[in-house]
């Protein structure tokens, strides 16, 4: 009897063990038919809760939110609901369309958007083609998995956020801090192609065009400007430098190595010195020592150091290659690299390298004081 109520046990074991083996290669199997990023997004064709029809051909030349969820009326559900709502004007200000996928019917979808007041539109996708169309069906359940699609003005796959879960209080407002740093992504698919294009002045705020500018290099005493900066680059990096600051001069070997590791994958940098107690010839100089692969530009006047409202070195600025600015902070956490413990800016360049929102887009620098004249 003792053997057969272990043989039970073993078999059950077993029956779970290839239950789990069969769930997760059918989940893996559902991931990896999920559109990548730069990837033309399926098409659709679902009823909203009124009944209306919507597909993704009469939504072409707009920007799509894709919000799939579990089901109505869930508590997870709800709350991303009214994070969505709550930041659903921002979106549509944005040139942004808002629509929430689940299968549940379009009678459910009413009830739940009349009790819970959600001003956007959710699609009923019944049948489930959609969900599976954009890998979110979660096997032997049936229902979609929380992910939202950002689809671009181009029709386009822009941003997969896989992690809703994550910040489901806050995803409206994250999604509109996305679509600011990246405006390209709600514009007509012509503009989401254009080059590098900052803003004619400041002030410098970030989700914005970055203030352009033309500066001399130091050493070579030829024009820069940020236009040929950022042109044909993933990202441009400002840093405002000093000579003679020690804080500044704490991280030069930081600099070096950041300009180093990240212009190989494509992003530019640029030091600015904007201090009136620091002559161009010492500038020169100090890029010639610190061997820097990168130039230093003299703001003379303070007028660039006014414009990204710039007021200690280092401090730096992280542009897109839409000319966005989509970061402005600190290097990292501490002039003493060996007590360092956040690194802001190269985790500014790994997010907008691999096309992702900044997680943290400012963070307050810290330095000497720029010596401005007068």
């Amino acid at each position: 009897m003792a053997n057969i109520k272990k043989i039970g046990i073993v078999a059950a074991t077993a029956a779970a063990v290839v239950a789990a083996f069969t769930f997760a290669q059918a989940k893996a199997k559902m991931e990896a038919s999920a559109p990548a990023v730069g990837t033309a997004a399926p098409s659709y064709f679902l009823p909203d809760q009124d009944g209306q029809m919507h597909t993704l051909a009469s939504d072409k030349g707009k920007a799509v939110l894709l919000a799939f969820y579990p089901a109505d009326g869930t508590s997870g559900c709800t709350l991303e609901a009214h994070s969505l709502s709550s930041a659903y004007k921002d979106l549509k200000a944005l040139g942004v369309t808002v629509y929430g996928v689940s299968v549940q019917d379009p009678k459910s979808h009413k009830s739940f958007c009349t009790k819970e007041g959600i001003p956007y539109t959710l699609l009923a996708d019944t049948e489930k083609k959609m969900s599976a169309a954009y890998g979110v069906l979660i096997p032997g359940v049936g229902i979609a998995n929380r992910v939202t699609y950002l689809i671009g003005a181009d029709g386009k796959v822009a941003y997969v956020d896989t992690n809703v879960n994550g910040h489901l209080l806050t995803c409206g407002e994250d999604w509109v801090a996305w679509v600011k740093a990246h405006p390209a992504a709600s514009e007509s698919a012509r503009a989401s192609l254009a080059s590098f294009s900052p803003s004619a002045s400041g002030p410098a705020v970030v989700g914005k065009a970055a203030p352009s500018f033309t500066l001399p290099d130091t050493t070579t005493g030829k024009p820069v400007s940020l236009s040929s900066l950022g042109a044909s680059k993933k990202a441009t990096v400002l840093l405002f430098v000093s000579t003679r600051c020690p804080v500044s001069n704490a991280y030069n070997s930081r600099m070096a190595a950041l300009a180093k590791k990240y212009t190989a994958l494509g992003v530019a940098f640029a030091g600015i010195d904007a201090n009136t107690t620091e002559p161009t010839r010492e500038v020169a100089d100090f890029v010639k020592q610190q061997a820097f692969l990168f130039p230093i530009l003299k703001d003379s006047d303070d007028k660039v150091a006014d414009a990204y409202a710039a007021h200690v070195t280092p401090e730096t600025y992280v542009i897109d290659k839409q000319g966005v600015l989509v970061y402005h902070g600190r290097i990292d956490n501490d002039m003493d690299p060996t007590s360092v413990k956040t690194h802001e800016l190269s985790a500014a360049l790994d997010a907008v390298l691999a096309g992702k929102p900044v997680a943290r887009p400012e963070a307050k620098a810290f330095g000497c004081s720029i010596k401005r004249g007068g």
